[in-house]
């Protein structure tokens, strides 16, 4: 009876350290962003085998928006960034943030903690939905944003399947980085086709979104900077189902 008792309870603590399984937010980070970025990715998994990667969060303090279309952007202080849902995750896993109802107050360092063990092999596309929530002359102003820009990729124990299906896409870093005004991107595709650019900032908030006529092989853009604020942008090349995503530095002299 004493050995059934023990082992309930051993299965009962094992249960509750499951469930509020948590991360532990890197105070040390003082850049806004997430951490990985989306150029570095997640760490890739292995279908029945435990996976653990964390998301460390800067949130900033203030931010720039446009208010009124057409008007110059104005600096707004960030009240807080919650994460809504996310969706896309393999089969298995889940995620839990600290703090624990998924709300980042602004000037605040947290985490996302993702964790479990998937059962299926696959890359899988995740979605994000965030609400930013500003305060603007004493007022809140909250707006809800979609983040596309990562995958989780989950390779079988047999080595060679569940690979990305198209080894020829590509997408290079921007040249130069950081830069003033004009920079060029290389990306390659294995067939002439549309593509799609797309342009976020430290947030989040898509800024820039434009569909590229691409031929078969090397393409290179050419990206005017200078109607976009100094700062830590990411951008993201979208072919067919697939989407590569690497991060820009746009300053000024």
């Amino acid at each position: 009876m004493k050995r059934i008792l023990l082992s309930i309870l051993v299965i009962a603590a094992l249960g509750l350290t499951q469930s509020f399984a948590q991360c532990v937010p890197n105070t040390s980070i003082t850049t806004p962003g997430i951490f990985p970025d989306s150029a570095t990715g997640l760490t890739a998994g292995v279908a029945g085998s435990p996976y653990n990667q964390v998301l460390q969060i800067k949130v900033p303090v203030d931010t720039q928006v446009v208010l009124i279309p057409g008007s110059p952007a104005v600096t707004v202080n960030i009240t807080s960034i919650q994460l809504i849902s996310f969706t896309g995750l393999p089969a298995g896993l889940t995620y839990a943030c600290n703090p624990a109802n998924c709300t980042f107050p602004g000037g605040s360092n947290g985490c996302v903690l993702i964790s479990g063990t998937p059962t299926v092999a696959g890359t899988y596309p995740l979605t994000a939905i965030i609400t930013t929530t500003v305060t603007f002359l004493g007022q809140p102003i909250s707006q809800t944003d979609t983040l596309t820009y990562y995958n989780i990729i989950i390779n079988s124990t047999s080595t060679g399947l569940n690979q990305p299906a198209d080894l020829h896409f590509t997408l290079s870093q921007n040249i130069p980085n950081p830069y003033n005004d004009f920079c060029s991107i290389r990306y390659s595709v294995p067939e002439k086709t549309e593509v799609e650019f797309r342009m976020f900032n430290v947030i989040g908030k898509e800024v820039y979104r434009k569909q590229l006529d691409a031929e078969a092989g090397v393409n290179t853009l050419r990206f005017d900077g200078r109607d976009f604020s100094p700062g830590i942008y990411m951008f993201s090349m979208t072919f067919g189902s697939e989407t590569l995503t690497r991060r820009m530095v746009i300053s000024r002299k």
